[in-house]
C-alpha cells in the first residue's frame, strides 16, 4: 500500500473509532490494531496523535465544504434556501459520519475541530444572510433571521442524523417548505 493510501486508511479507521466512541477512544494502540499496522507506522505517517486528529478534522472539513458547495451550486432563483436545505439533507444522508463529526462533536474533540466549526458557521451565516436579503429584500433584520434559519436548519439536520426513522427527508422538507410559505405570506 502506498503511503498516501495507508494514510487514508488510517484516517478512515480513526474516523470510524471517533464516530463510534469519541476522540478519547482513538488511542494509538486501537488505531494501529484496527488498521493492521504497527504504532511506528502510525507515528511515521502522522508524527503524533494530535497531528492525526488534525489531519482527520482537515480531511472531513474539506469533504463537508465540498458537499456544501455542491448543495449550493445549482440553486434555482425561486427556492434557493429550500434547495440548499435539500442538498444538505442529501449530504447528511450520503456521509453521515462526516456530518456527525460536525453536528455532534465527539468527546475529546481537538481545538482544531471547534475552530473549523466556528469558521464554517460564519461562512454559512453569510451565505444565508445574502440569500435572505435577495429573497426578502424588505426584511428588517436579515442578520438575525439568518441566525434563526441556521439554528433551525442545524437542528433539523441533527434530527435527521439522530432519528432518521422519524425525521424523514420528506417530513423535514415539507416542514421547511411550510415555514417558507408562512414567511412569504407574512412579509
Amino acid at each position: 500500500m502506498s503511503a498516501v493510501d495507508r494514510r487514508e486508511q488510517i484516517l478512515d479507521v480513526t474516523h470510524q473509532i471517533v464516530d463510534a466512541d469519541g476522540f478519547h477512544a482513538a488511542t494509538p494502540n486501537r488505531i494501529s490494531e484496527a488498521a493492521g499496522i504497527t504504532r511506528p507506522v502510525l507515528y511515521q505517517l502522522f508524527g503524533d496523535l494530535p497531528s492525526l486528529f488534525v489531519a482527520l478534522v482537515d480531511r472531513e472539513s474539506e469533504r463537508a465544504s465540498a458537499q456544501f458547495a455542491r448543495a449550493t451550486a445549482h440553486l434555482s432563483d425561486e427556492d434557493r434556501l429550500i434547495s440548499t436545505f435539500c442538498g444538505m439533507l442529501d449530504a447528511v444522508d450520503d456521509n453521515p459520519a462526516t456530518w456527525r463529526l460536525f453536528l455532534f462533536p465527539p468527546q475529546g474533540a481537538p481545538p482544531q475541530l471547534h475552530r473549523r466549526l466556528a469558521e464554517s458557521e460564519e461562512l454559512v451565516l453569510r451565505f444565508l444572510q445574502q440569500e435572505i436579503e435577495k429573497s426578502l429584500p424588505g426584511l428588517p433584520d436579515p442578520e438575525y433571521t439568518a441566525r434563526m434559519v441556521h439554528a433551525s436548519g442545524r437542528e433539523l439536520l441533527q434530527r435527521r442524523l439522530a432519528d432518521p426513522e422519524h425525521a424523514t427527508t420528506e417530513r423535514l422538507t415539507a416542514l421547511v417548505r411550510q415555514v417558507r410559505t408562512w414567511t412569504l405570506s407574512a412579509s
